[in-house]
């Protein structure tokens, strides 16, 4: 049913939720026990530079992975080549690696922005709290196709994929994200 490299999409049931309404996270774990993943488009105020200054980049942004462990950065690469030790998670994705290669081979401008995202923190559920969530219908699972969790405008990602659903989602991708402002 849930497989690592897979796409949840909040749906609009879970829009009141701070951290996961318009969410699409990417999951880089599931087994019986647990499932962890990053949300992708949640773009966050700072950038990779702003918390290390030894990074040359001023354009690579800090992704709110998720509400756990938001004091620890995280990231998802496309670059084993070139980043050690990341565990490839669905195919061509690795998740974490050398923290210090990897900023060595941004500075050299051989990982490019955006082939590379960082989390602060992460998202967890115990497995069966998942899949409640998806029963009840807070989450729709996307087949992860094409990898595009390194798309430009990480801001559309979730109209975008509201578009692509059925009827009784098409609506939402219009709505204001605050529908007060509506």
């Amino acid at each position: 049913m849930i497989n690592k490299g897979d796409f949840l999409i909040s749906t609009p049931e879970s829009l009141g939720d701070y951290y996961f309404n318009r969410s699409i996270v990417i999951l880089t774990e599931v087994n019986q026990d647990e499932i962890v993943g990053f949300i992708v488009n949640k773009e966050l105020d700072y950038t990779l530079k702003d918390l290390d200054n030894s990074v040359l980049d001023k354009e690579i942004k800090i992704f709110s992975g998720g509400p756990v462990n938001q004091d620890n950065l995280y990231f998802i690469h496309a670059h084993p080549e070139l980043i050690n030790n990341g565990i490839n998670f669905y195919n061509k994705l690795f998740w974490g690696g050398e923290f210090k290669e990897c900023i060595k081979m941004i500075n050299e401008s051989r990982v490019i922005n955006p082939s590379v995202k960082f989390f602060s923190g992460y998202s967890g559920w115990t497995h069966d709290q998942l899949i409640d969530e998806i029963k009840n219908g807070s989450w729709i699972i996307k087949k992860n196709e094409t990898n595009d969790m390194f798309c430009n405008d990480s801001k559309k990602m979730w109209r975008e994929n509201m578009k692509q659903m059925d009827e009784k989602f098409k609506i939402w991708s219009n709505a204001p994200e605050d529908p007060q402002n509506n």
